[in-house]
């Protein structure tokens, strides 16, 4: 299963990336472009964070994955309503946001997968 989905998820970024370089060719919508950029940018992540999360057993990586789809949901729709930033001095747009709830999502799974892994490994060489 694991494998799979993270297949799944390079198939996904190819296939977002696909559909925006044929979306902006065209006349389109500024909004959907940048959601779709969104969606991008966290498939790519996704895909990183689960070839580490390969090393994890399939309860832990279930729940793992629970999780991200919920914060990704979260942090696109933060995104999406911020937009294009309100013009103050610091201002933070979508793609801004995106990035740092991606990058952060990504330290965070990284660091639990390094924790699981000796975890693993600890509780395996005690048997």
């Amino acid at each position: 299963m694991k494998k799979i989905i993270t297949l799944l998820l390079l198939v996904l970024s190819v296939g977002v990336f696909l559909g925006y370089s044929s979306y902006t060719k065209e006349s389109f919508d500024y909004n959907i472009a940048q959601f779709i950029g969104y969606l991008f940018y966290w498939c790519v992540a996704l895909f990183v964070v689960s070839i580490f999360a390969l090393s994890i057993d399939q309860k832990k990586y279930k729940k793992w994955m629970l999780v991200s789809g919920i914060y990704v949901l979260i942090s696109i729709l933060i995104a999406y309503a911020t937009g294009d930033g309100n013009g103050a001095i610091i201002s933070f747009d979508g793609k801004d946001l995106t990035l740092f709830f991606a990058g952060l999502y990504s330290i965070i799974s990284i660091i639990y997968f390094i924790v699981q892994f000796f975890k693993n490994r600890k509780q395996s060489t005690l048997v």
